[in-house]
């Protein structure tokens, strides 16, 4: 599993590398490295993590075309792949740090549906995004369809979904699936960010993801009271304490995650 995923921690970070040339094809051997990174990230002192491809080509490929083709057609084979997808990327879309995806070629069809699963994608101008499995018969299998639609809106996921069509890194940022747009090394610039998380009120942070992430699964009015009893809770926080006294003193905030 270390040859195709590697997981390096500092200060808090966790940078997360595909490595499975040559375009990181999301195979079992992949899938199974994946959540073994999601289930350390988990475990560890991590405040931030960093998923990336290496190679420059793309964060990930999707399934592999030489694999897949051989099952199509054998429903057994097929849900075989799918119940070991998802199980991977409910990991990663569960863990209660932040996660930043950073794509430089491409994130295309189960590329895309893994950047999906993070909280901030940070892509290069030159990459490219997108879901064309319609055009080789099939619809996106490990989340495309539904995390899309609530990322950019119904109308738009319709258009990318029905037609497959990429969209580079400008376009896919006015439509609200890219967050941050950089000239190169998208890489660098999520694990600058992470860093700036990681530096912050930890128990805050998650506390905001947890918000946020809840607004898109329940009524605004249990989202209100799920809000509610977040905010006591890290308004209980020495980390609390410590940022109004840093800000009426003038100083920087020393945060200890507690």
């Amino acid at each position: 599993m270390a040859d195709t995923v590697r997981t390096e921690i500092e200060a808090g970070v966790a940078v997360v590398t595909i490595d499975s040339p040559p375009v990181n094809a999301l195979d079992e051997t992949t899938l199974e490295a994946l959540g073994a990174a999601a289930a350390r990230i988990a475990d560890d002192e991590v405040s931030a993590a960093v998923l990336r491809g290496a190679g420059g080509k793309a964060l990930a490929a999707g399934a592999d075309l030489n694999e897949l083709r051989g099952a199509l057609g054998n429903r057994a084979v097929m849900e075989h792949h799918v119940g070991i997808t998802r199980p991977v990327f409910s990991a990663w879309a569960d863990l209660e740090v932040p996660v930043l995806a950073a794509v430089d070629g491409s994130a295309v069809g189960g590329g895309l549906e893994l950047a999906l699963v993070c909280d901030l994608i940070v892509a290069e101008r030159t990459a490219r995004l997108g879901f064309p499995e319609v055009k080789l018969g099939l619809i996106p299998g490990a989340g495309g369809t539904q995390r899309l639609p609530r990322r950019v809106g119904a109308a738009t996921a319709m258009q990318m979904l029905i037609l497959g069509k990429l969209l580079d890194a400008e376009e896919a940022r006015e439509v609200g699936l890219v967050d941050i747009v950089v000239e190169e090394d998208a890489a660098a610039s999520a694990t600058e960010l992470a860093a700036r998380i990681a530096a912050g009120a930890g128990q805050a942070v998650r506390a905001a993801k947890r918000a946020v992430r809840a607004a898109a699964e329940q009524p605004l009015g249990q989202g209100l009271d799920f809000e509610r009893e977040l905010f006591l809770d890290v308004a209980m926080t020495a980390d609390a304490r410590e940022g109004a006294s840093a800000f009426l003193e003038r100083r920087a905030a020393e945060f200890k995650n507690r």
